[in-house]
């Protein structure tokens, strides 16, 4: 039997229909490429073959000026997902602590509105406290899991699996960090000139796979690198310069050195500083015969064992793209902006209220939507991993206009400014002639930093211990 509904009920059930759907939150898809430079992702300095890449600007919004916090993953991480200067969490650069307790990460805010977690992470990420519970079981892997090696199937496997929603799955892919180890099947100077240039490319097929598993009417896509890095292999005057190192030797050696006992490590210390030194030397040589350029040598001439840090552009400057659920298609934006702007702008797109009072970060959904917004300078610094040498750090801060870092501890020692718009790779210091401007940035500098908190709780020795082995495991230390 029918019965006749009056058309208030009608619009009465429409309304409930639409407001359940409203409050539907979007999926989250981030998409961490471990130490992918912002030129190798796109432009004119990269010679990798990237379809699903180019795909992804095209369809979404892509920040050509993203800058992260530092320039090594444990500080990247710890400002990434707290919206927060590196200094105020508690992981510092000089000692290895864990986050402190008392900061909300994403994870947590995101955790009060109903999302689930999935993951994708080293298994270093386990050891400094700022990962949430995983609802999958296989959500870590152990260091140097490529996606060709398998890495890539099981994170196929998590986007198929039935995911609880709204979920956020967190992938930090390593298949760029040193040292790179290429694929048979893309050893061919077709797929780039060098080696990170065709595992970009290898790369950019697996990145396909994973977005075709997503549904991006419901689903916001992130891609971003935590770092930057050096390349030791350059194009200089038409002629390929490689100083690129053998990944199975480099791979079969760390491991090695993992097996030695304890005892014996300094002498494994003693000699692994000694062999470095015998390398730079060999190094210099090679490069000496060419007229190369400041920025050309740096990356040439890198080492793990390098006493003094800085922070280029070329361990700064990162891709970040967002694609999907609320995002605007082929924008591209030149403004500066900031890693640690990165989680309060998904915030406000799936209507969560700001934190403009308790985070550094803030949202860039106004230059996503086409609207104007003053930019911000970013606080910088570079990452203490070794305990068993003592190195040189520096902070700073970058705007679009200039670059400045100086020592971590003297504000009068090793002073670096460079004008970016004069000189985007950073070749000449001129702090010695602009010291108007290096004052005008150590002010801003200050400012940043005089609300730091202190930080009296230390990791025990058995945590540190642990944080130890997994960088270790990197080639860190």
């Amino acid at each position: 039997m029918f019965v006749y509904l009056p058309r208030i009920f009608f619009w009465k059930g429409l309304d409930i229909y639409l407001s359940f759907f409203k409050c539907l939150k979007p999926n989250i898809l981030f998409l961490v490429i471990d130490s992918f430079r912002a030129d190798k992702f796109s432009g004119s300095n990269k010679s990798s073959l990237t379809p699903n890449i180019d795909k992804m600007i095209q369809n979404g919004t892509y920040f050509k000026q993203a800058i992260s916090s530092a320039d090594g993953t444990l500080l990247s991480w710890s400002s990434l997902l707290t919206a927060l200067h590196p200094f105020k969490t508690g992981i510092r650069s000089e000692k290895l602590h864990k986050i402190n307790p008392d900061i909300k990460t994403y994870f947590d805010i995101l955790k009060d509105q109903g999302y689930y977690f999935y993951s994708q992470l080293p298994s270093l990420s386990k050891t400094v406290g700022i990962f949430p519970e995983f609802e999958n079981e296989d959500s870590f892997f152990d260091y140097y899991l490529t996606c060709t090696k398998g890495l890539g199937k099981k994170i196929i496997n998590m986007l198929e699996s039935d995911l609880k929603t709204p979920w956020l799955a967190y992938l930090h892919i390593e298949d760029l960090h040193f040292p790179i180890e290429v694929p048979p099947d893309v050893n061919d100077e077709k797929y780039g000139l060098t080696n990170f240039d065709k595992a970009v490319s290898n790369l950019d097929t697996w990145i396909g796979r994973f977005i075709e598993k997503i549904d991006l009417e419901k689903t916001i896509v992130v891609l971003v690198s935590d770092h930057g890095s050096y390349l030791t292999s350059i194009n200089h005057n038409g002629e390929q310069i490689s100083l690129e190192v053998n990944s199975s030797l480099q791979t079969t050696t760390r491991n090695i050195g993992r097996a030695v006992p304890n005892f014996l490590k300094p002498v494994k210390s003693k000699t692994f500083f000694a062999l470095e030194k015998i390398r730079k030397q060999k190094r210099l040589s090679k490069v000496e015969k060419f007229n190369l350029k400041n920025h050309e040598k740096r990356g040439l001439l890198w080492q793990r064992s390098d006493v003094d840090h800085f922070l280029f552009d070329d361990v700064l400057h990162v891709p970040l793209v967002f694609l999907g659920y609320g995002i605007k298609s082929n924008m591209k934006i030149s403004q500066q902006v900031r890693t640690i702007d990165i989680f309060p702008t998904i915030c406000e797109i799936i209507g969560l209220p700001n934190r403009d009072n308790e985070i550094d970060g803030r949202s860039l959904l106004p230059l996503i939507e086409g609207r104007e917004l003053q930019e911000l300078p970013n606080y910088i610094e570079s990452s203490h991993l070794s305990l068993e040498i003592v190195t040189n750090d520096v902070i700073g801060i970058r705007t679009s206009n200039y670059k400045y870092f100086r020592d971590i501890d003297n504000p009068k020692n090793r002073i670096h400014l460079f004008n970016l718009k004069e000189d985007p790779f950073e070749d000449e210091n001129i702090a010695a002639k602009s010291p108007e401007i290096v004052d005008k940035h150590e002010d801003i500098l200050q400012k940043m930093i005089m609300d730091s908190p202190e930080i009296t709780e230390e990791i025990n020795e058995e945590e540190t211990k642990k944080i130890e082995e997994e960088l270790k495991k990197l080639g860190y230390m």
